[in-house]
């Protein structure tokens, strides 16, 4: 179980690894905020993809292979991006970190069902992703501080070295099963997979979690992998140290809410629905005082906003609890990929539209005269807009669903 922690924590270290990174990468690569999106968007959508057909290597070969191939793709992934000088090979290397990143966690669940069960089973797995999470502590400190000490390629090289010692872990270490006969699973084709996500798809249950996760993982994804810290820097004038610091305080509300979260729908199942439609606003709230504010915001509205971000992608697991309670155990696997899908949509898109409008406002101040760099507290005023419209999108389409499943139950269906 370690192994997998120490693979999952490594996993989402080099995946929030250019979140500290974005205004060296700016001056390496000399592109504008939406090329520069590029790099972690096309990560991301390369994760999203894979998810499927990560399920079903995992049933074929198991966790201790596909932990080793993730480890040395995203190795790969990292040195092409500590050598590279211009974007596109940079965007390359990020690509084969995504693809690397979408075996760890699956992995370490596979391995955690494989030892365990029932509630043994489900503490260890919010434990470890717990501390799979604190990855992004790592990035945001002494990743960040390497990168700002010595420089692009010897902080991405480290990075990538590291990275590939999970591989001797994986190998010497782990083992999939407690008993592997007892768990062996048999190998479901492609057809049946993708029919089974439709049939599950249908569910207004499985679409709810669909939005969910498409509403609230993607608020903290955005701000942790790619813009929240030059907003704090550029935007709000922070140093770099604090932004670090504030980056990697993400993880500590994360296992202060986690509990909470785990509490909600475990003993309230009731009250989720509430739970999603008040974080979602929250967010609303949060960027509403930070954007209609003034220029720098007060130290009350960033802790406002640092601490509804950081709640809200433990808020955004209540999507996993909906599929448990609508979707029979035997496809959860594949419903599950299928909402997790959600979040990493909205986030790339959001990261995407963000860089455009950063673009945009930075020729129109300098079409005006004005003398500014690529990031600016004004461009960032309306890039961060872009919350709104994920919200007002996701939070619509999870109310409709919600109808959509009240009649359900009222007819007495539950499950798919």
């Amino acid at each position: 179980m370690a192994a997998g922690a120490f693979a999952y924590l490594l996993a989402v270290t080099n995946r929030s690894s250019l979140g500290v990174a974005t205004l060296e990468a700016s001056e390496r690569f000399a592109v504008s905020a939406a090329q520069l999106s590029t790099l972690a968007v096309a990560q991301l959508a390369v994760y999203a993809a894979m998810q499927v057909p990560v399920g079903l290597l995992l049933d074929r070969y198991g966790a201790r292979i596909l932990l080793v191939l993730g480890s040395v793709l995203m190795s790969v992934g990292q040195i092409l991006v500590a050598v590279s000088v211009e974007i596109s090979p940079a965007v390359v290397g990020r690509m084969l970190l995504g693809m690397g990143d979408a075996f760890i966690f699956i992995s370490m669940i596979r391995l955690i069902n494989g030892w365990y069960s029932g509630a043994k089973a489900s503490r260890r797995q919010q434990l470890l992703t717990n501390i799979g999470q604190l990855g992004q502590a790592v990035s945001a400190i002494p990743f960040a501080a390497l990168l700002h000490l010595q420089g692009w390629s010897i902080a991405f090289s480290t990075l990538s070295i590291v990275t590939l010692l999970l591989v001797v872990v994986s190998l010497v270490v782990v083992r999939d099963d407690r008993e592997p006969d007892v768990h062996h699973h048999k190998v479901k084709s492609l057809k049946s997979v993708f029919s089974t996500l439709l049939v599950n798809s249908r569910h207004p249950g499985v679409r709810m979690a669909f939005w969910t996760h498409f509403t609230l993982q993607s608020a903290t994804s955005v701000f942790i992998l790619l813009w929240g810290y030059p907003f704090l820097v550029n935007g709000q004038g922070l140093s770099k140290e604090l932004a670090s610091l504030i980056i990697g305080s993400f993880v500590i509300m994360g296992f202060m809410v986690g509990p909470l979260v785990s509490t909600v729908c475990s003993k309230y199942p009731a009250i989720r629905d509430r739970a999603v439609v008040v974080v979602s606003l929250a967010i609303v709230l949060a960027w509403s005082l930070t954007i209609f504010g003034p220029e720098k915001v007060s130290i009350l509205t960033l802790t406002l906003l640092v601490v509804v971000l950081s709640s809200s992608a433990p808020f955004s697991m209540i999507a996993f609890d909906y599929t448990r309670t609508f979707v029979k155990k035997s496809s959860l696997g594949a419903t599950n990929g299928l909402v997790n899908i959600g979040g990493f949509l909205a986030t790339f898109m959001a990261m995407f539209v963000a860089g455009l409008i950063l673009d945009a406002v930075q020729q129109s101040q300098n079409s005006a005269g004005l003398d500014v760099g690529l990031y600016t507290a004004l461009g960032f005023r309306w890039a961060m807009s872009v919350q709104f419209v994920v919200v007002a999108i996701g939070l619509t389409m999870y109310l409709v669903e919600r109808k959509s499943l009240q009649r359900l139950l009222r007819a007495g269906i539950t499950a798919v």
